[in-house]
């Protein structure tokens, strides 16, 4: 009989979806960089008899009493979870987490913090994050977190049983994986980069990269895949060296790809000398590879990454980032990222065992792992994703921008909707929720009044029966002082009835 685990994912390495149905259903959680760390979790648990299943990112209270009839397990893997926009989501998932009572971990989590660690932007939603790693807690022995900065955080907050074990990706190739880094990089050598959409920053070397070696952009966002698919223009670029429009070479030339499937990306990556960039998973990703990779930190969660796998990288607005990409590449040094990967991964095999546990790297799951691994290779994936608009007038562009906008625009109109109507049916529970408590209070002082009530009518009652019995010992006791009263008065009349008696006897001698 197979043991079943649902894991949060939008869908597992063995589904293919294409472009447009990944982007309108949102199977890649709007970052492609899902898909690394989704993938190395579900290898990781897929055992012998042992089937994992995706939840496509639906979790709910009302789906805990289904999951725990059908499953034997929860796995819930999580990157930067400890962040404002990310509190709906966490809150769902702790009332789903309290619910269940089957095994469940948690991998990785990370607090989104910036570079000095300050946590103050996450204060107004610390009372959803404490719910939420107590109810991991209840059903787990530890939470694991993703770096250092992570693991003060909790500490702060109060939680001592904290796990440091990085991110899940790495454990994709076991314990005994290596990157090694050959001495130069060619001019004209394939390279790969990526972008931070929200915050981009490397010009420099992007222009250099253009300009020196064969460079794809490698994109991960779902605002870029819309660019790509519809031609829209999610970002403003302020410097135009960036891939951010759609006029930049990059897309105009159809050399920038998107991926949808971890293992495609991952093989790509494999035919690159070396990558740069901001986004962590596209860095993991090329590291997955064999491929060198450096990091350019500049938020909590890539530096807490970098410094915990020992990942080469360089810390925006802490050291000075080169401007060609010659001199990054000499940054690429992973003595340290292979001297401790195996202790790493351990770290994270001991609380997987300690919490009940098998996983795919464990001794006797040799045939688990042939297989999964042959299973992936024999898969058809997509090809990468390219501009689809190329080719057409620059008027059927416009037109399919112009459309998807609509479209983009109808869905935050009706996700707008959605979240009033969940907000107003919150407050509506809450007034309803407080009205409940009152009428609870009402009826618990009305019933107090009666018994307060009953007990004084017990006590006036008494008091009346008292009063009765006094009243019946008064007329007692006042019929009782009349009759001595009076024997009293026969009494008073004896001794006169003797005296005239006296005198009648004296008269009659």
């Amino acid at each position: 009989m197979s043991t079943r685990y649902l894991m949060r994912l939008g869908k597992s390495p063995f589904e293919v979806a294409d472009a447009f149905h990944t982007l309108d259903r949102n199977l890649l959680g709007t970052n492609s960089g899902n898909l690394i760390y989704g993938a190395a979790a579900h290898k990781l648990f897929s055992t012998r008899d042992t089937v994992v299943e995706p939840n496509r990112y639906r979790i709910s209270a009302g789906r805990a009493a289904e999951v725990n009839a059908e499953y034997d397990g929860f796995i819930l893997p999580l990157a930067n979870a400890f962040r404002p926009d990310f509190e709906d989501e966490l809150r769902r998932t702790a009332d789903f987490l309290e619910r269940l009572t089957i095994p469940f971990v948690m991998l990785s989590g990370g607090a989104q913090l910036p570079l000095d660690g300050d946590p103050s932007q996450l204060r107004a939603m610390e009372p959803t994050i404490k719910r939420f790693a107590r109810a991991v807690l209840n059903g787990s022995s530890a939470l694991t977190v993703r770096g250092e900065m992570t693991a003060e955080y909790l500490h702060s907050l109060g939680f001592k049983e904290v796990i440091v074990v990085g991110c899940p990706s790495l454990t994709l190739h076991g314990p005994g994986h290596r990157v090694e880094a050959p001495g130069t990089l060619e001019p004209g050598a394939p390279i790969a980069y990526n972008l931070e959409t929200k915050d981009p920053f490397g010009g420099d070397l992007i222009e250099d990269a253009e300009q020196h070696y064969r460079a794809t952009y490698i994109a991960q966002e779902h605002g870029t895949l819309e660019l790509m698919l519809w031609a829209t223009s999610p970002y403003e670029a302020a410097d135009a060296r960036l891939p951010l429009e759609r006029s930049h070479p990059q897309f105009t030339q159809a050399r920038a790809e998107m991926f949808l499937d971890a293992s495609a990306w991952i093989d790509r990556l494999s035919q690159m000398e070396f990558s740069f960039g901001a986004r962590a998973h596209g860095n993991i990703a090329a590291l997955l590879a064999g491929t060198p990779s450096v990091m350019l930190a500049h938020d909590s969660r890539t530096l807490e990454l970098a410094r915990h796998h020992g990942i080469p990288h360089l810390t925006r607005g802490r050291d000075t980032i080169p401007s060609t990409v010659e001199e990054l590449y000499a940054r690429a040094d992973f003595t340290e990222f292979n001297r401790g990967h195996a202790a790493r991964f351990e770290t994270l095999s001991g609380f997987l065992h300690d919490n009940g546990f098998a996983h795919i790297h464990d001794p006797g799951q040799e045939s688990a792992r042939a297989e999964y691994e042959h299973r992936i290779a024999t898969m058809s994936f997509p090809p990468a994703v390219r501009p689809a608009w190329l080719g057409e007038s620059s008027a059927a562009t416009q037109k399919r921008a112009v459309l998807q906008d609509r479209e983009v625009r109808r869905k935050q109109t009706q996700a707008a909707i959605r979240r009033e109507a969940a907000a107003r049916q919150k407050r509506t529970q809450g007034q309803l929720d407080r009205l409940e408590r009152r009428i609870e209070a009402a009826e618990t002082a009305l019933e107090e009044t009666r018994r307060r009530a009953r007990a004084a009518e017990e006590r006036a009652a008494a008091a009346e029966a008292r009063l009765t019995a006094a009243d019946q010992r008064l007329r007692t006791v006042s019929r009782r002082a009349a009759e001595t009263e009076d024997r009293a008065r026969r009494a008073l009349r004896v001794p006169t009835r003797l005296t005239d008696a006296l005198s009648r006897l004296r008269g009659r001698r």
